[in-house]
């Protein structure tokens, strides 16, 4: 993502319009990381079925009209409300569209962002967080049994599934994108069910599990990704920021 953005000469995923896609404003909420939620106090929220989608055409102007400021400060200023550092070399080429001509990078947004973050969440571990009004947070040893049964799991299976996935409670400084991949397809629907509090986080677990199968998929019908797949993301959001 860092690479795409610098090929696209866009500020990046912390800038106050991280997206390529769309013209999301992000917000601190008081602290010093950018954040994107659809929901926002004081009626300034997204509907996530029609975000602030970005145009070729638009792109290229506002990329144009930082290459064209009077002075540094007036490049900087334009730089931050749109996103975007300067006219990329690429736009050169007419074949490209910008953005549609630069795929995403699912490694990233899910496996290494998502699952990774959503761990964090259960494990008490998420930039020093507490719960709440929410009660998501799983119990010491039951992280400690979670831990110890995904390194039993690598003792039965195949090595063609991947590499071992790491003790949860003990290892997670060691765990990559292919170890969140393989614990969120083959090992958190069972060894998480029953563990929260509350179904209804184990749940939406699953439902993500359901989205990432579905990106993960060699082919996929272009009806069933504007009709059903697009419903499980926005209703996953929206019950994740609820």
């Amino acid at each position: 993502m860092p690479a795409m953005a610098k090929l696209m000469m866009m500020r990046g995923p912390n800038a106050v319009h991280p997206c390529r896609e769309c013209k999301i404003e992000g917000t601190t909420g008081g602290g010093k990381t950018n954040y994107v939620p659809i929901w926002r106090s004081g009626g300034a929220s997204y509907d996530p079925w029609h975000l602030p989608r970005r145009t070729h055409d638009e792109f290229i102007t506002d990329a144009l009209s930082v290459d064209s400021a009077p002075n540094n400060a007036e490049a900087e200023r334009r730089a931050k409300a749109t996103g975007i550092n300067g006219l990329s070399v690429l736009a050169t080429l007419s074949s490209l569209s910008f953005p549609d001509s630069f795929g995403h990078d699912l490694m990233h947004l899910i496996p290494e962002n998502v699952v990774k973050n959503l761990l964090s969440l259960y494990t008490s571990d998420y930039k020093g967080l507490d719960t709440g009004s929410e009660d998501y947070e799983l119990e010491p040893d039951a992280v400690e049994t979670i831990g110890s049964a995904c390194v039993a799991a690598g003792d039965t299976t195949p090595s063609a599934f991947g590499a071992r996935v790491p003790n949860l409670a003990t290892q997670r400084h060691y765990y990559t994108a292919e170890s969140y991949t393989l614990f969120s397809t083959l090992l958190a629907p069972v060894v998480l069910r029953n563990r929260f509090s509350n179904a209804k986080y184990y749940k939406h677990f699953v439902e993500l599990v359901a989205i990432f199968n579905d990106c993960l998929r060699m082919s996929i019908d272009r009806e069933y990704v504007d009709v059903v797949l697009r419903r499980q993301i926005v209703d996953w959001v929206q019950k994740f920021e609820k």
